[in-house]
């Protein structure tokens, strides 16, 4: 009987619920499965080519110079035999994604409305964040999705109060074409309210963290490809918090489907090392900085050079994102 396969995981950029960071706007999840022997010899090559006393090869280093880039990319070429995975959240979207989830899909799923079912939660997300800035005044627009990140997070910074006087300044400014899709926020009091004290009551953690909602479809997808598997995960207080959800999670019901449960993660367990000690851990802090480093390019649109090097690289691990996309209005049913 062979031996479960171990897949290792680990994030670039991530700052838990603060979602507005402006010098971090994308998050990326990657997991790798490579030959243990490959994964030492990969991690080996790339510090032979560093100046002594260099410290730990980690991305964020090694992409600030020129051997240090040229080292990430003869590493990523002489992978090819490596199933590795990537999956990227735009910050700002995801916290548009948040208040359609926390509160229009809330108020809708009372009413006997399902909109995870036919699409429709993530086709109002995408109109608010590609309309939202254009159809009304972009810093009212701002301040909303500051406002609501605060008052989202368990320490918060802002009350139900200040969410909806936000919600309401914005309302105002915004075009009468645009007014029907940004209104709908302003019936959402109730569900704010609730949501809120459940969040402050510790009931729900993380719930503006965009560590599990990238890490879950990485792992369905390792599954389909590899079977069971054992994770190791880089250091994480997020991914240990939600484990042991994350190993029953086909026992939890699926939004989308009433009635149903949510389908089976491939995880046999989940256990945490050092990417320090663990040369796949290494390995998947460069595709995660990688691919974090090419997306954030798409969202900025600042020069970077070694980004548009890495197009070509990344584009074959990517599995999907919570990323922004308008085609999604046109037809929703699609994701369904």
């Amino acid at each position: 009987m062979s031996a479960t396969p171990t897949v290792y995981a680990d994030e670039s950029n991530s700052t838990g619920e603060n979602l507005l960071d402006p010098a971090q706007p994308v998050f990326c999840a990657a997991v790798i499965h490579i030959d243990d022997h490959v994964a030492r010899q990969v991690v080996d090559e790339v510090k032979a080519q560093l100046p002594q006393g260099h410290g730990e090869p980690k991305y964020t280093s090694l992409s600030k110079t020129d051997k240090g880039r040229s080292a990430l990319l003869t590493a990523f070429e002489s992978m090819a035999d490596a199933t590795i995975l990537a999956y990227v959240a735009d910050k700002q979207f995801m916290v548009t994604t948040k208040m359609v989830d926390l509160l229009v899909e809330q108020l809708a799923y009372e009413t006997g409305y399902n909109m995870y079912a036919d699409g429709a939660a993530v086709a109002l997300a995408n109109l608010l964040h590609a309309g939202g800035r254009l159809m009304g005044d972009a810093d009212a627009y701002d301040h909303m999705l500051y406002t609501f990140v605060g008052a989202a997070r368990r320490r918060s910074r802002a009350s139900a109060d200040d969410l909806f006087a936000a919600i309401s300044a914005y309302q105002i400014t915004t075009h009468p074409e645009f007014s029907d899709v940004s209104e709908i926020l302003g019936y959402t009091r109730a569900q704010a309210d609730d949501i809120i004290a459940t969040i402050a009551s510790g009931e729900l953690l993380d719930a503006l963290d965009s560590a599990v909602p990238c890490l879950v479809p990485l792992c369905h997808e390792m599954g389909q490809i590899l079977g069971d598997f054992a994770l190791v995960h880089d250091e994480s207080k997020t991914i240990s918090r939600h484990a042991d959800t994350l190993l029953a999670l086909h026992e939890l019901p699926d939004p989308a489907r009433p009635g149903h449960l949510m389908p089976r993660l491939a995880i046999t367990s989940i256990t945490f090392s050092d990417s320090s000690t663990v040369p796949q851990l290494q390995i998947a802090d460069w595709v995660a900085g990688a691919t974090r480093q090419w997306a954030t390019n798409l969202v900025t649109k600042l020069p970077d050079p070694f980004a548009e090097k890495l197009k070509t690289v990344v584009e074959p691990w990517l599995h999907g994102g919570i990323w922004p996309d308008l085609s999604c209005v046109e037809n929703p049913r699609r994701l369904g």
